[in-house]
């Protein structure tokens, strides 16, 4: 089992997806973290950027590897 940190930037602590594998496409982190804070497609789509690099994410397949 592998984890990724995620944080909103209106909120002070981390919260963690927990998905199984090293690599998690962009889109299936959006959706784990969707379902987790009950957010719906419509209402929103979410930037994800890189804490260590600020390197932001934006390819919608792109993987993610957790090292």
């Amino acid at each position: 089992m592998s984890h990724i940190h995620y944080k909103f930037s209106s909120k002070l602590s981390y919260d963690t997806v927990v998905f199984d594998g090293q690599r998690i496409t962009l889109n299936e982190l959006k959706r784990h973290i969707m379902g987790k804070e009950k957010l719906r497609a419509g209402d929103c789509d979410l930037q994800i950027t890189n804490a260590q690099t600020k390197e932001v994410q934006m390819i919608s397949g792109e993987l993610i590897v957790n090292l």
